[in-house]
């Protein structure tokens, strides 16, 4: 690969969602103008071009619909009348080009039968937006005790601009941590993810102790965008 061709496929990873959204996963996405985003139901991302304009405001604006809430990144202008912010934080972009990936048989493949389980366990857990279709985006393995069946951690994949796959959804119980699940999960998923000749990346929040985690494994710091949840006024 040349300097210029790795540039190109590291670029792509500057509007993720955006990419994803006009390219391979076009089939999820919603419309309006310069402005889009998930279906409603499949994720909460949205993508706009830059700058944000009037015209670009207002598509978001007809697109989320009145007094709904999307996330700005890193803005710089001022908000329409009318729009607030409703809350703020870093979220923190990975690469794992050097990661470790392997297959892990005592896996579960999870499937829409599973989503239950895996919205209890996400919203125990907070590792960030699960909807009822995101496990549609990609493929989701899954832990579950020996014993009782019961799902103790998870991970899968979301966004799939050009060349790349994110990995999304990490968590465990609470009663299974300090047991390396995450690892393996995370490892699982990218392996399949390679398997298909893309690569890894992943997002999470500035805060998040998984960061020591996902380092560890050889995930590289790729930027931190501030991003604003704000609300599209009634």
């Amino acid at each position: 690969m040349t300097v210029d061709t790795a540039r190109a496929a590291l670029a792509v990873l500057d509007d993720p969602f955006g990419n994803a959204l006009r390219g391979r996963q076009r089939p999820f996405s919603r419309t309006h103008g310069t402005a889009v985003a998930y279906q409603p139901d499949v994720s909460v991302f949205f993508a706009y071009p830059a700058p944000l304009t009037a015209a670009v405001y207002a598509d978001l604006a007809a697109l989320a619909g009145p007094g709904q809430t999307l996330g700005l990144r890193n803005r710089d202008v001022p908000l329409p009348d009318g729009w607030t912010v409703t809350g703020a934080f870093e979220m923190v972009q990975y690469t794992g080009v050097d990661v470790a990936a392997r297959p892990d048989p005592e896996l579960t493949v999870l499937t829409t039968r599973d989503v239950p389980e895996m919205t209890a366990l996400v919203q125990l857990t907070n590792p960030g937006p699960f909807l009822p279709r995101t496990i549609e985006l990609g493929s989701y393995l899954g832990y579950r005790d020996p014993r009782t069946g019961r799902l103790l951690a998870m991970g899968g994949e979301r966004a799939r601009p050009d060349g790349w796959t994110e990995i999304s959804a990490v968590c465990t119980h609470p009663d299974a941590r300090g047991r390396g699940l995450a690892r393996r999960i995370v490892g699982a998923v990218a392996a399949g993810i390679r398997e298909r000749g893309d690569e890894v990346f992943l997002h999470t929040t500035a805060d998040n102790p998984a960061r020591h985690l996902y380092e560890s494994m050889g995930f590289i710091h790729r930027n931190t965008v501030n991003l604003e949840i704000v609300r599209v006024p009634r």
